[in-house]
């Protein structure tokens, strides 16, 4: 027990030696680390020795952390080729690529085949349908006794708003070609056809007829031609108020009973069929136009001139 006094009492001297030998100077690091290892030496050699279990911990640490990356890299790997899987979207484009493929017929003959079979199909079906024509008026030029008789000449005509012709066709009329006809035109008979493809798969068919005309003297030397008649609007003989385009053998025949003799020169102009036709080849829309121009002679000793426009609209088919 003494001995051990001894050399705590030892220690403690030379320790306040230390502290008084240093004051006044600055402290040197290794001096004081030497000191600390030395008192540490007989008390913390347990702490010491645990200092290598740390390293080995950080090592695993270091060691195991690739292991857990390594699964990450493998799961990458494995989602490229479901990515792959979804390419088969583009097996699409031939779909697509048929479906641009649908175009507008550009050829006359053509397209009048797309428009001819339309109107034969409205007259093999019968379908219902509603028509509207109206011809408005232009100049009339007359003598005095015939100016007098306007308002009748007018009407034989079908010019101007009291004389607006309307009409519902209902499906199988026993009448039907009164009102519609089914199209015969040709090349030879039109000027002009183009035809333009619509996003639903419809087509918008315009067609120029050739100008026409038609003459007759008192019910003889008659002349008459007009690739207007072929169209699908409603035309014949005699006077008949749902004939479409009153040719000059119309208006004679309503003429005759009182003037026998009478003259009559019908040309028309500017005939223009424009037609709308649904991707099953149904025609849902057909507006026809033309302008006419008539002269009169030999009726009550007088003559007369009257020009006009008519449009005949063929609408609401019932399909």
């Amino acid at each position: 027990m003494k001995l051990t006094r001894i050399l705590a009492l030892i220690l403690a001297v030379l320790t306040v030696t230390a502290v008084f030998a240093s004051c006044g100077k600055t402290p040197e690091p290794e001096t004081t680390a030497a000191v600390d290892t030395t008192a540490a030496a007989g008390v913390d050699d347990t702490t010491a020795e645990a200092a290598p279990v740390d390293a080995t911990t950080e090592e695993a640490a270091v060691t195991e952390a690739p292991a857990t990356e390594a699964p990450a890299t493998e799961a990458e790997t494995t989602e490229a080729p479901t990515e792959t899987t979804t390419a088969p979207t583009t097996t699409e484009a031939p779909t697509e690529t048929t479906t641009e493929a649908k175009k507008a017929p550009t050829d006359k003959a053509e397209i009048l085949k797309l428009y001819n079979e339309a109107t034969e199909k409205v007259m093999s079906k019968k379908v219902a349908f509603s028509k509207r024509r109206e011809t408005k008026e232009g100049t009339f030029d007359a003598g005095l006794i015939l100016k007098g008789f306007k308002d009748v000449v007018y009407k034989f005509m079908g010019i101007g708003a009291s004389n607006v012709y309307t009409q519902s066709v209902a499906k199988n009329d026993g009448s039907y070609d009164h009102y519609f006809k089914k199209s015969t035109l040709t090349t030879g008979d039109i000027n002009d056809a183009t035809c333009k493809l619509n996003s639903d798969g419809s087509y918008d068919v315009t067609i120029k007829i050739k100008n026409g005309n038609s003459y007759t003297a008192g019910g003889s030397n008659e002349q008459y031609y007009a690739p207007l008649d072929k169209c699908g609007i409603s035309a014949g003989k005699g006077d008949k108020g749902y004939w479409d385009h009153k040719t000059a053998q119309n208006m004679y025949a309503a003429l005759s009973e009182v003037a026998k003799d009478a003259v009559v020169d019908e040309k028309y102009s500017n005939a223009t069929v424009k037609a709308t036709i649904d991707k099953d080849g149904n025609l849902t829309k057909l507006d026809v136009s033309f302008d006419i121009d008539v002269n009169i002679d030999k009726v009550y000793g007088q003559k007369g001139h009257a020009t006009g426009s008519s449009v005949v609209n063929f609408s609401g088919f019932k399909w």
